[in-house]
């Protein structure tokens, strides 16, 4: 585990990003409001004390000899501490002279107007900025790919050979046993010589193997070490049988390199580890360090993924359309470390987008700088406006502020960002329009019931870099598919109720999404989980009082069990307005067999509106910067 830890540079440069984020926004938030000119000084002093307290708690965990050098047991202690020992002697004199030492002065205001909060916060991010490409200079030094006999020498050693396994080869010993003692069907003599000469063989084998230490009972299955993700709900299909662990795929090697790849924004670095099966396809799994909230959440959307196909081979039109959905392994090994399964040819629409600016030399922040920059000039035009002559708060206002940032965002898509990005990309990488033409079906089938469920269980944070697809299959990665709540426990209602932004219209093109097979396949979705309504409320009550607790329990310090009982009893009214919640969504979108005279609407016009509502540009442009909606 410690082998594949990321270094302490990458750990602080994640750090430094997200300190960044926040006070970035923190500084939005004071230059954007309609509050005046000179912010509160209960404003003033809750700033800088979080802030304050933040840094000095980044210090500690960073630059304490005893804590980091202490980190990490086992035989990588002493290259664990000797790296620790130079990261501090580097970096912790310029840290704390940077940080640990801004004391602003009181009542200060600068040039533009703009009250001390915001002075001192401007201060923070020019050092923030300056830490980032500190660090991000030294981690550029990392190489892509790191060979295994250099990281864990011990599993690049391992070597199984290909089992040869048959059918009860790793069921238990009582197992086995039960099946000897029940009566034989009677059969021709020539058959029951067969058999008994197969089971003399088999008995033979099963000997051997035992003598020979490969352990387990009737052939060593059990010896033979399976590749993670095999197992409901981590996996679904139309079977739905018994697992048949001597047909899963075994484990015979590691991949010979470690890839290093960047998640979140590119705000982190991971490793990407590959295991060779036995039926010769190597599968990746992303070593991640996360926190174990994250961790549950990512099973709980297995698990709802996973419910949600099983519905789809039950409902009529589902199975007429071929719609499915396939969950994304999860497997915790420790408390804070997880394997995550992912394709390397999957690809999110920010790395898509980065690597068309990145080929025609251009900077792919310059969309989201030059928004940030536009809005803060907003917000201080707002600021006088509003010290002058009208209120805060009034239609008028609001309207101003909704035109002004409907011309930003239609600039920038007209100059900045092209809405065919996506759709380029992937014609690059298929074969012909044949292809381009199946991948655009299979892709809006896949986008219908990740859209279905984004609005149902309000997945509000949908940013490029969590809007991901296979480009082989068109599979869509439920990548970081958070529940949002409120301040009251409920779920949260979003403007935009998913993504539906330019490239992703223009990769579908106006057919699929109008009168071709999105809104249909939505539809389907939404027809197959209304009609078993009462049979998924069970699971549903499950996953959203799992959610939620836990939700509750991060924010907090650990609690008993008997606390969390508590908490539970105190959550239920909210857990079943959340249920009901969700199951009116899903309902509204399902075609109605009801008749009303009185009213002629279409059976899918509630869709419509949800498509228009999430495509609108009058909506986007209202979103945060974070959700990149010009992409």
């Amino acid at each position: 585990i410690v082998r594949f830890r990321p270094s302490l540079e990458e750990e602080l440069l994640t750090t430094m990003k997200a300190l960044l984020q926040r006070a970035t926004a923190q500084l939005d938030y004071f230059q954007s409001s309609h509050k005046g000119v000179v912010g509160t000084k209960a404003e003033s002093t809750a700033v800088l004390s979080s802030f304050s307290k933040t840094l000095s708690r980044v210090s500690d965990k960073f630059f304490q000899s005893t804590t980091v050098s202490s980190a990490d047991g086992g035989i990588l202690n002493d290259n664990r501490a000797k790296k620790a020992k130079e990261f501090i002697r580097r970096y912790k004199n310029p840290f704390e002279k940077d940080f640990l030492h801004i004391v602003p002065k009181p009542n200060e205001v600068d040039s533009d107007g703009t009250s001390q909060p915001c002075l001192a916060l401007s201060l923070i991010i020019e050092r923030l900025n300056k830490w980032k490409q500190l660090l991000e200079a030294q981690i550029s030094f990392i190489l892509s790919s790191l060979p295994m006999q250099q990281v864990s020498p011990i599993l690049s050693s391992i070597s199984n050979e290909i089992p040869d396994l048959w059918s009860g080869a790793c069921d238990t010993k009582q197992m086995s046993r039960s099946n000897e003692l029940s009566p034989s069907p009677s059969s021709s003599s020539s058959a029951a010589a067969a058999l008994a000469a197969f089971t003399v063989a088999s008995s033979a084998v099963a000997s051997a193997a035992f003598s020979e230490g490969v352990g387990g009972h009737f052939g060593g299955g059990t010896a033979a070490l399976e590749i993670p993700g095999q197992y409901p709900p981590y996996i679904s299909s139309h079977q739905d049988s018994k697992p048949a662990p001597e047909l899963h795929v075994k484990l015979v090697r590691f991949d010979s390199n470690v890839k290093v790849v960047r998640r979140n924004d590119g705000q982190q670095l991971v490793r990407r580890v590959g295991m060779v099966g036995s039926d010769g396809i190597v599968r990746f799994f992303l070593l991640q360090f996360a926190i174990p909230y994250m961790s549950r959440t990512d099973e709980r959307t297995a698990q709802l993924h996973y419910i949600l196909d099983k519905l789809l081979r039950k409902g009529v039109l589902a199975c007429r359309r071929n719609l499915n959905v396939q969950p994304n392994p999860v497997i915790p090994i420790a408390q804070r470390l997880r394997m995550t399964a992912d394709d390397p040819s999957t690809y999110s629409l920010d790395d898509i987008f980065r690597l068309d600016r990145h080929v025609r030399g251009l900077d792919a922040d310059e969309p989201i700088n030059y928004h940030k920059d536009e809005m803060r000039k907003i917000g201080r035009k707002f600021n006088k406006k509003t010290t002058n002559s009208v209120p805060p708060g009034t239609n008028t206002d609001i309207g101003d502020e909704q035109a002004t940032k409907l011309e930003v965002y239609n600039k920038i898509c007209e100059t900045m960002v092209a809405p065919d990005i996506l759709r380029k990309q992937v014609q690059a990488a298929l074969i012909g329009p044949e292809a381009f033409f199946v991948f655009r079906k299979a892709l809006s089938n896949q986008l219908a019931a990740n859209s279905l469920l984004c609005y149902a269980f309000s997945v509000t944070d949908r940013s490029p870099s969590k809007f991901a697809m296979n480009i082989r299959c068109a599979r869509i990665a439920a990548t970081d598919f958070r529940f949002a709540y409120n301040s009251a426990g409920l779920l949260e209602t979003n403007a935009i109720p998913f993504r539906m932004t330019r490239n992703i219209e223009t990769m579908l093109g106006s057919m699929v999404l109008n009168g071709g097979s999105f809104i249909p396949a939505m539809s389907s979705v939404a027809e197959a989980v209304s009609k078993w309504s009462e049979e998924v409320n069970p699971a549903l009550h499950i996953i959203l009082r799992d959610d939620i607790i836990h939700w509750y329990a991060s924010k907090s310090a650990p609690k008993s069990d008997i606390k969390n009982q508590e908490l539970e009893r105190q959550l239920n009214d909210r857990i079943l307005k959340n249920v009901s919640m969700v199951q009116s969504r899903i309902k509204e979108c399902a075609p109605s067999n009801e008749n009303n005279d009185s009213k002629m609407t279409f059976v899918d016009a509630k869709l419509r509106q949800l498509l228009q509502q999430a495509s609108s540009s009058n909506v986007l442009c209202m979103a945060s910067p974070s959700f990149q909606a010009w992409l």
